[in-house]
């Protein structure tokens, strides 16, 4: 396991994905240190709501970091995508396979390297934006915790597509569009309800029900994540335990295939 994960740390450096996420730490670090400090000045008059002009305050801020840390998300999935691929090609094959380890091993070691890796890199890029943001602005929310936990679910989520993808098919580019497929899919799934009034068929409504819980939701975890960060109250966690689901549907799967292919 270590090795695959200093393995996935050269990577990283080698591919100067690292260096992405450093500049675009900083352009957040420098757009926060050039916006104003957000005040409010008012006069009391009678009964002063101070928790909600706190919130008024700290739900900017909290909606902008979780905006931010999706978007770390996304630059990770591109820069992920093509690692298990490029594992697989002819030398790298023979040297990954030839380890004491089963390739079910291998592959498990593989997916959670990465997510460590660059979920790592995730997690420090947005403690410093987040801490910078906490300095000018004064507003700490431990409730932050929630975005950082849900959007290391969605990586892993979309880690199992991609790596399962690459598994099938060798492909990095493959892999991306793949993920790309699926975002829209959950993008259009997530108005299953008013596609089933459109339709205006029961068999074709019972599909659109099958392919909405079986089709991973990242984009419905990051509301979660919203949800939970602002203190409001969360209508399911649905979208949660099925994309889990599916995500270790799809990993069972690329285990049983990377099994049998012959490299």
């Amino acid at each position: 396991m270590r090795g695959i994960t200093r393995d996935s740390v050269v990577e990283m450096f080698e591919r100067k994905a690292v260096y992405v996420f450093a500049g675009v730490t900083l352009i957040a670090v420098v757009i926060i240190l050039l916006m104003p400090k957000m005040e409010i000045e008012f006069h009391a008059t009678g009964n002063v709501d101070i928790g909600g002009i706190s919130d008024l305050l700290r739900n900017p801020i909290t909606k902008a970091f979780s905006t931010y840390l999706s978007f770390m998300v996304f630059l990770a999935v591109l820069a992920t995508a093509g690692l298990v691929p490029n594992m697989l090609i002819k030398g790298r094959a023979d040297f990954y396979l030839s380890k004491p380890m089963s390739r079910s091993s291998l592959l498990l070691n593989k997916l959670f390297g990465i997510w460590m890796v660059y979920g790592g890199l995730i997690v420090f890029c947005g403690i410093i934006t987040y801490a910078v943001a906490v300095g000018v602005h004064g507003f700490f929310e431990w409730k932050v915790l929630y975005l950082f936990a849900l959007n290391l679910v969605s990586f892993l989520v979309w880690l199992c597509i991609t790596i399962t993808t690459g598994i099938i098919s060798g492909s990095g580019v493959i892999s991306i569009m793949t993920a790309f497929l699926f975002w829209v899919a959950q993008v259009i799934l997530r108005y299953h309800e008013q596609i089933k009034a459109f339709l205006e068929s029961k068999p074709l409504g019972d599909i659109v029900d099958v392919l909405y819980y079986i089709v991973p939701k990242p984009g419905e975890i990051d509301g979660l994540a919203n949800s939970l960060a602002l203190g409001k109250p969360v209508a399911s966690w649905m979208p949660l335990y099925s994309s889990l689901i599916f995500s270790a549907a799809l990993i069972c799967l690329a285990v049983v295939i990377f099994k049998r292919k012959d490299y």
